[in-house]
């Protein structure tokens, strides 16, 4: 397997990691990249092991900074020996953990899958309808993989796996995907979704040992990190919703004495180009950071706006007409039903690469 490199992150391992890297040693895996991120002092002497006995490349941070950084730290150090040390036969890196919960039977299926498919990003995935996985695992996996296909369109059965086959053109992307610590997965999810990239998923063994109690998992703090693109885009169309009914309300105060007919149509226009004004520097910014924008994306931005509100017009003018409500609960509904169309839309089309030629 000279033409795969292992990569392993480690954060105080145990037996179990020195258990991995001989296994994979045995199975022909000669190239692994082990990123010691911030380990203590008592269990230094597992690295050395790894290195003197089992060949293995040591990439250290003094402090613990996180698995996103360490697998950043550990692209790195691979692009820069594999890829400008003349190691032309090498086709990718396939990511695994140390705790024990990967073994190499599956390992080797993945390697297996990354020589077949170099176009596609590819995940080992863990079965969480087993009872015997403790139920903070089952639960979490499952509201993000609920959350992650209705808000992001991304269908994956284990969201947080750490088991993956990357193939060498994938890894710059992979460099400046966002996250430092546990986000970073969900943040290399949503960034293989905007590039375009097949995700190929395959069943792996579910292993915990102890009920999972080396996990570095922090269930509150981490669960945010997770979140935190949704839970952004939420805060912000919260805000921009606020502002769109209060122009709304405003607007359609003012027209209804001047116009007959059409106050509702045209005050919902009016209020949603002060809305979306006020959402794309706040989504731009600081919900999707994609710093500049192209004039390619202001002008989807502003094709989105008036579809939107064409559509919440036309709807809430239905609703009007045929319930006998109020124009401003009617709004309300509307929009509240237009939020999760537009999030797809802004994440998978609006500001999708917008990145690129800055």
């Amino acid at each position: 397997m000279r033409d795969i490199v292992i990569m392993i992150p480690a954060y105080n391992p145990d037996e179990k990691f020195i258990t991995l890297v001989k296994n994979l040693n045995e199975n022909g895996y000669t190239n692994i990249i082990v990123i010691n991120d911030g380990s203590r002092n008592d269990t230094l002497h597992f690295f050395t092991e790894a290195e003197k006995r089992y060949y293995c490349d040591i990439v250290s941070h003094s402090i613990n900074l996180g698995q996103g950084r360490a697998y950043k730290t550990g692209f790195n150090h691979f692009l820069l020996k594999y890829k400008g040390g003349g190691y032309t036969d090498v086709i990718g890196i396939i990511q695994c953990d140390c705790d024990g919960q990967h073994c190499v039977e599956d390992i080797n299926r993945c390697a297996e899958l990354l020589h077949k498919n170099q176009e596609s990003f590819i995940l080992g995935v863990r079965d969480f309808s087993d009872k015997k996985i403790p139920f903070r695992s089952r639960f979490g996996n499952h509201c993000t993989n609920v959350i992650f296909k209705i808000f992001c369109g991304i269908d994956v059965k284990d969201t947080q796996t750490g088991l993956k086959g990357i193939p060498v053109s994938f890894i710059p992307i992979l460099m400046q995907t966002p996250g430092e610590r546990f986000e970073y997965a969900s943040s290399v999810l949503l960034e293989i979704k905007k590039q375009g990239i097949k995700i190929l998923q395959f069943p792996i063994h579910t292993i915990y040992i102890n009920g999972n109690e080396t996990s570095h998992f922090n269930p509150l703090l981490d669960s945010v990190r997770i979140y935190s693109l949704i839970l952004k885009f939420l805060m912000s169309s919260l805000s921009a919703f606020i502002v769109d009914i209060v122009a709304f309300s405003i607007f359609l105060t003012v027209t209804k004495g001047i116009l007959p007919t059409g106050h509702i149509i045209i005050s919902t226009y009016l209020a949603k180009i002060v809305s979306c004004a006020y959402s794309f520097i706040v989504n731009k910014n600081y919900v999707f950071e994609r710093g500049s924008a192209k004039r390619n994306t202001v002008i989807k931005y502003i094709i989105l706006c008036v579809i939107q509100a064409s559509f919440s017009g036309f709807i809430t003018n239905t609703l009007v007409s045929v319930l006998r409500w109020n124009e401003v609960l009617c709004k309300i509904i509307t929009d509240t039903l237009l939020f999760f169309i537009s999030f797809q839309v802004q994440n998978r089309w609006v500001f999708k690469n917008d990145c690129e030629e800055e």
